[in-house]
């Protein structure tokens, strides 16, 4: 476990679009001042291509950068902060949400505890997509080829390491990281990743006359996507960017040599309980206890 030393400058970011986001921020702002913290507050965009070079600068020059909003908005400023390599904690507004560490009524004691330096860091892995030879693009959830008309399918093929697993016709097709698992892949039925793993998900969307088996393969594996002939699509990439894809465009996935430190309080076991608590699994009060005891 990687200790985060208590920081000196912190950027906020928040979504101008969530009603009680900027308050938020203000609060938070007023909070690193108090605590003699060098501070800067600004509003993400929710265009990632509309983001200043100011706000880019201030990023590089901080030690912490804060997120308030939902899990788009920390998706939208991790783009930046993997580049940049610096460390996240990201504040929800009382949405369902992983990436996010503290809700909005957690967020000032939440902080307090990170300027006070018990909090951790969490490393998350991220893959690299190549549309056709062209530049990198990177993805810290989930990399997606779907069908580009409503009502239709889309014709994929994958190949792993060289090898042809499978030509799907489906609504999509999902390659996700360990963060991702909990997103997209999730509602389409694909497992749940330990999030600090360096493993892959591939999976079809509502495939059509095959099987919609998830598979697991290792971080070093390289997977190439072809959209079938006559076929057309769309390339996702964190719901941040998307590309057309026409008949017989390939698309390359795999491992980058990048990662996203997420800012954690409590241990990494702490991720079992929030999953338990996001998704209803323990549906009856105090649950847990109860088992515990009963053993």
């Amino acid at each position: 476990m990687k200790k985060f030393n208590p920081p000196k400058s912190v950027i906020i970011c928040y979504s101008p679009s969530l009603e009680g986001a900027e308050q938020l921020g203000i609060n938070l702002y007023q909070l690193c001042v108090e605590n003699n913290l060098k501070c800067e507050i600004q509003p993400l965009s929710n265009s990632i291509n509309e983001t200043s070079d100011n706000l880019v600068e201030q990023i590089s020059n901080c030690d912490l950068l804060i997120c308030v909003g939902g899990d788009g908005t920390v998706l939208h400023a991790s783009a930046y902060a993997s580049s940049l390599k610096k460390p996240v904690l990201g504040v929800r507004m009382g949405r369902l949400g992983f990436l996010s560490e503290l809700t909005s009524q957690e967020a000032l004691t939440g902080l307090q505890q990170v300027i006070n330096g018990s909090s951790r860091l969490e490393s998350r892995s991220i893959v690299k997509a190549q549309l056709d030879e062209e530049s990198e693009i990177f993805a810290l959830n989930d990399v997606v080829i779907g069908r580009s008309t409503l009502g239709r399918t889309v014709a994929v093929g994958v190949m792993i390491d060289g090898v042809l697993v499978a030509e799907y016709r489906a609504d999509a097709v999902i390659l996700s990281t360990a963060t991702g698992s909990t997103g997209y892949s999730l509602s389409g039925g694909g497992p749940i990743l330990f999030p600090t793993s360096k493993d892959m998900i591939v999976m079809p969307v509502a495939p059509h006359l095959t099987r919609s088996n998830a598979l697991v393969i290792p971080s070093n594996s390289n997977v190439d996507f072809y959209v079938e002939r006559g076929y057309a699509a769309v390339l996702a990439v964190d719901g941040l960017y998307e590309y057309p894809l026409k008949s017989g465009s390939k698309v390359k996935v795999s491992s980058a040599n990048r990662y996203v430190d997420f800012v954690r309080l409590g241990d990494e076991s702490q991720f079992y309980s929030n999953l338990a608590d996001r998704l209803g699994w323990l549906r009856v009060d105090h649950a847990q206890n109860d088992f515990t005891e009963s053993n």
